[in-house]
């Protein structure tokens, strides 16, 4: 009886592991397809912007997302309500889980400046931060 009891305990827990996980890359799923409606609705005018690379430091993953969530008003976007949805969307919340580091690791670590990364335009910089969501779901499966 105990064995079923224990069994059936850590079925339930690696279901649970797994609907999170599931979750999670569900959000950014949803957060990526927003992302690619706004760059439709962006007048690419050459309007240039601070661009998180894509080599980030470990532990600095939260650091340059919130560098480009901070950056996403600055986009001329047709679609101001979508470019708030994706701003909110950006947040550390959404992509809790993601980086491999525990909240010491994060704040101990010195991460770049916003101002720091260099200046791309606007048409490079939604590709950047694309590209850091696809690596950061790749890092979710």
């Amino acid at each position: 009886m105990k064995l079923l009891v224990c069994c059936l305990l850590a079925i339930t827990c690696c279901v649970l592991a797994n609907v999170d996980k599931v979750e999670r890359t569900m959000k950014l799923t949803e957060v990526l397809k927003e992302l690619r409606q706004l760059n439709k609705s962006v007048a690419h005018n050459g309007m240039m912007l601070n661009t998180p690379t894509l080599d980030i430091e470990e532990c600095c993953f939260l650091s340059a997302l919130e560098c480009f969530r901070k950056m996403v008003p600055s986009l001329n976007a047709k679609q101001k309500k979508l470019q708030r949805k994706v701003i909110k969307n950006l947040s550390p919340l959404t992509f809790r889980g993601v980086d491999s580091c525990s909240r010491e690791e994060r704040e101990n670590k010195v991460c770049q400046g916003c101002d720091s990364y260099p200046m791309k335009d606007s048409r490079e910089f939604v590709k950047q931060l694309e590209s850091l969501l696809q690596k950061a779901m790749n890092r979710l499966v």
